[in-house]
Formats: structure tokens, sequence, C-alpha cells
């Protein structure tokens, strides 16, 4: 039985101004994630820019989207359409609930985490995706070699991540660890919302990049 406790969202849904309820793309239980195909999940992708520029530079790779928030995601299935991509898939709702009914082991070959919500309160930092527990149960998912990247631009958010690193050392290979590696650079990276708004804010972007041994 699955505790639906344990899959709790936090935050909004959909946009204040918006009431429409409807979803207007297609969720992922309608597809069967191959382990023997490249697949890339984008963890929390706002308003979907990550997830096009990671699928758009190489169409034969699969990309999963899972983000809860519905006007970003309606916003992504306009942008896919648009570019006629047919290696998206969308998934709305909790990633531990989507890797427990979807994913197989062993089935996962890059994560992207760029930006996620920081729950900048320290009572809400239990709320923050990236912790130990995170870890442990991704890397069941992971193929051998398989990459996690992961942003942020909140300063707190960035040390427990590092701390984090350091408790799954033996899982995880830290692959950018000098300093002028932690930069984001946006030509590579994707320029999302959130990367946009962190520079407005005047804020720098950590960027740290993992590989599952």
């Amino acid at each position: 039985m699955i505790n639906n406790l344990h899959y709790r969202l936090y935050g909004r849904t959909k946009g204040r101004k918006n009431n429409k309820n409807n979803v207007s793309f297609l969720r992922i239980k309608l597809i069967n994630i191959d382990h023997n195909k490249y697949n890339i999940l984008d963890i929390g992708s706002g308003f979907g820019e990550s997830t096009i520029k990671i699928a758009k530079k190489d169409k034969k790779k699969i990309v999963i989207c899972c983000e809860k928030y519905i006007d970003g995601l309606n916003n992504l299935f306009k942008e896919v359409q648009k570019e006629q991509l047919d290696n998206v898939y969308i998934y709305q709702g909790n990633v531990h609930q989507m890797l427990d009914e979807y994913c197989s082991k062993n089935s996962l070959s890059e994560v992207w985490i760029l930006f996620p919500d920081p729950w900048p309160k320290k009572k809400h930092f239990k709320r923050r995706l990236i912790d130990k527990y995170f870890f442990h149960k991704i890397k069941t998912y992971l193929k051998y070699g398989a990459t996690i990247n992961i942003a942020s631009d909140s300063k707190s958010y960035i040390s427990q991540i590092l701390r984090t690193i350091y408790e799954v050392k033996a899982d995880f290979l830290w692959v950018n660890q000098s300093k002028s590696e932690w930069e984001y650079d946006s030509r590579i990276l994707p320029e999302t919302k959130y990367y946009k708004k962190a520079l407005k804010n005047g804020l720098k972007p950590f960027y740290v990049k993992l590989e599952k041994l």
C-alpha cells in the first residue's frame, strides 16, 4: 500500500490567477521507461526551459520531466509541440512516487535538478528534496556511471547539498571539485527562469555534477 503522506507535495500546484484544473499533457503512466535506452530525468523543471534544451541537444535520448506546477507543465507541453519533440515525457507529481511506480532499477542515465525550491525558512528545511535519503533512493534507479546535475542559488541549501555529498561519497563521485567548475555557465547549462531571477537578485548560482560509482 502506498503511503500518501510519503508522497506529499508542498507549495502551489497552479498559479493563483489560473482557475483551470485541467492539464493538457499526457502523463508518464502512458509510457514504459525502457532501461535499455538513454533516459534523462529532469526534476522540478519549472516552465520547462531545461527540459526543452536537454531534449533538443540529442533527440535520440529520452527526457522525462517531473514537475508539480501545472502552469509550467502546460507551457512545456506547448513548447514540445512547437519544437516537434517526440522524446519528451511528462509526469505531474512527486518524484518519489514516479520513481517507485514507473522506474526500474538501473534505468536512468542522467538526473537534472536545477534550482530546486530552497524552502528558506529553517522550519521548512525538511521539505527540501536533496538530502541523504534522496541520494540513497535515487542510486537504485541510476545506471553505473550515471550523472546527477544540481544547481542552486540558496547559500543555506548549497551548504546542505555539500554536506550531503560528503555523506554519500562512497556511492557518488563529485566530478567538478575545482572552484572554477562550480560556476553556472549558461552557454552550456539551461538558462532557466530561476537562473535569470538569481542573476537579477545579485545571486551567484552554484553547480555540482556527481557520478554514480
